[in-house]
């Protein structure tokens, strides 16, 4: 159990930011947002552009921390993993923001002094903005031009306004062969028929559009190129549509995997994304973690998961996530198989599940469905204009069959009225300041010598103060993490006799130690030194 945190308050910050700000920020506002972080605390924080998007946008990376902050142990946060996440970016802000402004307070001080974040407010700009276009439709691609449906033309087949009301949602024809039906609970909402049950279907549901190339399908090869939570390198998803042509195939996957590669000081990844291990933890599978191909946790990160979500949800306090599984090419699995470091996500909100008013009548539901549960939570919360009813048009591909266009709204599902998000931010920061605050650390403690005739026996225990270890079980594995080094600096008439001059230390577990011993030959003083980029160093003077 983590028993190490810190705490503070940012509540007169979080009430002038949403009186400052009344909705999520589209990229322009995004970029000023960022770059006057670096103005305004110039002490601790560096802006630059680690490269610009098909579009010409920057994908900005923010660094916060004091002195060298490349030789202190690190914490990678990324936001915009997915463009219709538009939470996670204002969560990666937000928490730069909240951070940078309490600063001035001695725990914040402390942290900043021996740790450094690495933050990456939006890695699909792209995509973000289409929340912000005049067609609003959830789009995780870039701008990127791609042949999704491989018939040698590009963007031929998109969504189209068909009720002209600016978001694209759904189309149900009326059809023998249809296979949902509408929700006994709540006729807004549809089903998928269960043949199993004898159940039959009256509709076919489409997204909104038309089958602008008559090849059958509907709006298959529209804008929105590739996806960057598709386009990783852990079981790429090679030949789907979002993918890209190869791994890391987008200039933004490649910088954002070229930097971090030369940042040994990483010990933890945090995104903001569908994936979630953070409110539900991996379970250990001993067949598929002992695999030659390892396809899934190994057992003692599986372990810290289950410690780190602990925290998150006494901290956070968001129950009744929906069940996630990684698709392949994702950011969370990246950041764990290959690129060795601990790695956690989250979607940061999700719709509660609701409990039915009874003073209105309503009942439990009979089948539990996410868009069902929705509709009945906004009700209850007073929230509108997030439903589209369903109206009939003339469709030129459905000649004589009845044809309406309506459903739920784009983004509503995920991301959360903007008027919950000062509180998501302030939860969010507090979790990652204490989960910063248990990274692992180097100590050398019990330092004995002892006359051994002429020589001098020099025992120590290295020691993890951090309840975090200081490498992930799999970083164990890989050459490109660095070890935990401890050498002996001699001088003059001083050799070492037993024990080496300098060693790894594979892992030090949280909270643990290994005992060290060496013979000395000579007099005066040396030094002992233990570091790693994950660990932060120590050094200690001993006297012969």
């Amino acid at each position: 159990m983590i028993k190490r945190f810190y705490v503070y308050f940012l509540c007169a910050f979080l009430v002038h930011i949403s009186h400052a700000q009344t909705g999520y920020s589209n990229f322009s506002q995004q970029t000023t947002r960022i770059n006057a972080l670096a103005k305004n605390y110039p002490q601790l924080a560096k802006v630059k552009s680690l490269t610009k998007t098909a579009s010409g946008k920057d994908i900005w990376q923010l660094t916060i921390g004091t002195g060298n902050t490349d030789t202190k142990p690190a914490v990678v946060i990324v936001g915009g993993v997915e463009g219709n996440y538009i939470i996670g970016a204002e969560l990666a802000i937000g928490f730069a923001e909240s951070l940078l402004q309490g600063s001035n307070t001695d725990s914040i001080k402390a942290l900043l002094n021996k740790t450094t974040f690495y933050i990456f407010p939006d890695m699909s700009p792209d995509a973000m903005e289409q929340y912000f276009a005049p067609l609003q439709y959830e789009r995780q691609g870039n701008a990127t031009i791609t042949d999704d449906d491989r018939d040698g033309k590009t963007n031929e087949d998109g969504y189209d306004d068909l009720d002209g009301n600016g978001k694209i949602t759904w189309l149900r024809v009326e059809s023998p062969v249809g296979d949902y039906k509408t929700h006994p609970d709540d006729a807004r909402v549809l089903l998928k028929a269960d043949l199993n049950k004898g159940e039959k279907g009256k509709y076919i549901i489409l997204t909104e559009g038309s089958d602008n190339d008559k090849d059958g399908q509907f709006n298959e090869d529209g804008e929105g190129g590739i996806a960057f939570n598709r386009n990783l390198t852990y079981k790429h998803p090679t030949f789907s549509a979002g993918a890209g042509e190869f791994a890391a195939s987008e200039t933004e996957t490649r910088a954002l995997l070229d930097y971090l590669f030369e940042q040994f000081n990483v010990y933890a990844v945090v995104s903001f994304g569908s994936n979630n291990n953070l409110s539900t933890p991996f379970a250990y599978n001993a067949t598929t973690a002992n695999q030659p191909l390892i396809g899934s946790w190994l057992q003692q990160d599986v372990k810290v998961d289950s410690m780190v979500s602990d925290l998150y949800n006494k901290t956070v306090n968001l129950k009744d996530a929906p069940k996630t599984s990684a698709g392949g090419g994702d950011f969370l699995s990246w950041a764990y198989y290959h690129y060795g470091r601990y790695s956690f996500s989250t979607p940061g909100w999700w719709v509660p599940k609701t409990k039915p008013d009874t003073t209105k009548g309503e009942k439990a539901f009979i089948i539990d469905d996410a868009a069902a549960n929705y509709l009945r939570w906004a009700g209850q919360q007073g929230i509108t204009n997030t439903f589209t009813e369903w109206k009939t048009i003339q469709h030129p591909d459905f000649p004589g069959q009845k044809t309406e266009v309506g459903g739920i709204d784009p983004f509503v599902l995920i991301n959360p009225p903007y008027k919950l998000v000062p509180d998501l931010v302030k939860k969010h920061t507090d979790f990652l300041v204490k989960f910063a605050a248990n990274q692992p650390e180097l100590d050398i403690i019990n330092v004995k010598t002892e006359k051994a005739g002429a020589l001098t026996r020099i025992t120590v225990d290295v020691i993890n103060k951090g309840a975090l270890a200081s490498h992930s079980k799999l970083g164990e594995r890989s050459y490109w993490v660095k070890r935990i080094n401890v050498k002996v600096n001699t001088s003059g008439n001083q050799s070492v006799i037993s024990g080496k001059k300098i060693q790894l230390l594979n892992s030090l577990e949280g909270y643990s130690s290994q005992q060290l011993t060496w013979l000395i030959k000579g007099t005066g003083k040396l030094t002992i030194e233990a570091g790693s980029p994950t660990t932060g160093s120590k050094t200690i003077d001993v006297t012969l």
